[in-house]
């Protein structure tokens, strides 16, 4: 079989199945599906008008009411407008009401620390989750949502960020420590000594998810100034043997 080539300005040859009864069935029954599927414009109306007297949000309030409006006009709905309609009806349900209510009035002092931890982590990791960081860090009464909490706090990332914060150190405060060998060059240059005394724990927020990325802030052996070091690039300073 031979296929002619089409060169510019050249019409394009129509298929040979469009226009067929076989394409013509098969667009017509694809039309007639989602129609219906669809619910009427008169029951569209009366959900419309149940969830408007329980809805509390100005956006929400608006979208029904344009919806309201262009149904009374005759015009139909698009799939997306009714999708959102979908999911204003299923937060505004009660038993959805009662679940949210309940989740906020057991949200604790120990999930708002391990939400601020999270969200100082993603703050400084962009771009994910920052206008809820920013909610979580700068409005004192916020309360994430639960599927927002779970999202932000339960995640493989975020558990790693949870562990380092956490858990208890491995060198408290007046633990005479080395660099690793791994440590950065930056790092190994600020001590001559190669030697330091752990001043602080937990010196910084937790901004990696790499095992081991617990903060100290340490001073170097006779130096003067303190700086910040994580967790995997000290070791315990070993004692000499006694002879």
């Amino acid at each position: 079989m031979s296929y002619s080539r089409q060169f510019p300005g050249q019409a394009r040859r129509p298929s040979p199945w469009a226009g067929s009864d076989h394409a013509r069935r098969i667009q017509a029954r694809e039309a007639a599906e989602p129609a219906a599927n669809a619910p009427s414009k008169e029951e569209l109306q009366t959900r419309i008008i149940a969830v408007q007297k329980v809805v509390q949000r100005d956006w929400d309030k608006g979208f029904l009411e344009s919806l309201s409006g262009q149904l009374a006009k005759g015009r139909t709905l698009s799939p997306k407008q009714v999708e959102t309609l979908i999911k204003i009806e299923h937060r505004n349900d009660p038993s959805v009401i009662e679940a949210r209510n309940q989740w906020a009035s057991n949200f604790t002092d120990e999930m708002r620390e391990i939400a601020k931890v999270c969200a100082r982590y993603y703050q400084a990791n962009p771009p994910y989750y920052g206008d809820l960081c920013a909610k979580i860090l700068n409005q004192p009464d916020f309360i994430p949502t639960e599927k927002q909490y779970r999202a932000m706090c339960e995640n493989k990332y975020a558990m790693k960020v949870r562990a380092a914060s956490f858990n208890a150190p491995i060198f408290p405060v007046g633990t005479l420590v080395s660099f690793r060998s791994t440590a950065p060059y930056g790092v190994k240059q600020v001590s001559t000594t190669g030697q330091a005394v752990v001043i602080r724990v937990d010196g910084l927020p937790v901004t990696s998810a790499a095992k081991g990325s617990k903060v100290y802030e340490v001073l170097p052996v006779g130096d003067p100034k303190t700086f910040i070091v994580e967790e995997r690039h000290l070791k315990k300073m070993r004692q000499p043997k006694k002879k």
